[in-house]
């Protein structure tokens, strides 16, 4: 999970993982829970696993674990965008983007990065605006080749005499329309 092996003796480090995961609770309760300050968590750790802890240790403690928390959810992430990738062997690039934007917004979320969270929005909108664009512009581009096929359509019966004044009336309001 990390660069460097735990000590032996970092008690907090070395409790099992239902115990972190109450240590964690303790400050990070949730939605109608109570956060802890780190002298109440001092005075449950010492409750529960029978050793006392500075307020420093405690401290420090929490950044591991907030890390390891932030590295768990990263490996699960990763995982899952494996799984989606194995799935389906026909995947575009597209798709693929769209997995890195999911990793990316939930680790800037997660990071309580707020600012990056904020830009890739931005971007987001900025592509799918770039998008809308790109269409209404092959939408011209469409109307624009069907109007110079109408128009060599219209020179040819002319110049071959067989445009009577009905047809030409129809490719006018055709035109018109385009």
């Amino acid at each position: 999970m990390e660069d460097k092996e735990i000590r032996a003796d970092a008690k907090l480090k070395n409790l099992p993982p239902e115990a972190l995961e109450d240590l964690w609770r303790f400050r990070n309760p949730e939605e109608a829970g109570e956060k802890l300050t780190l002298e109440a968590v001092a005075v449950q750790v010492e409750s529960l696993f029978g050793f006392s802890v500075s307020l420093s240790t405690l401290s420090e403690f929490y950044k591991w674990l907030r890390m390891r928390k932030r590295m768990e959810a990263a490996s699960l992430r990763a995982e899952q965008a494996r799984s989606a990738l194995a799935a389906d062997p026909n995947m575009t690039p597209d798709d693929l983007s769209r997995i890195g934007q999911m990793v990316f917004t939930c680790e800037t979320i997660e990071a309580g990065n707020v600012k990056a969270y904020v830009e890739l929005v931005k971007l987001q909108l900025q592509a799918a605006k770039q998008e809308i664009e790109m269409r209404k512009l092959h939408l011209i581009e469409a109307k624009a080749a069907r109007l110079d096929e109408m128009e060599a359509k219209a020179k040819e019966l002319k110049a071959g005499g067989g445009l009577t004044p009905e047809t030409l009336e129809m490719l006018e309001k055709q035109l018109k329309i385009l």
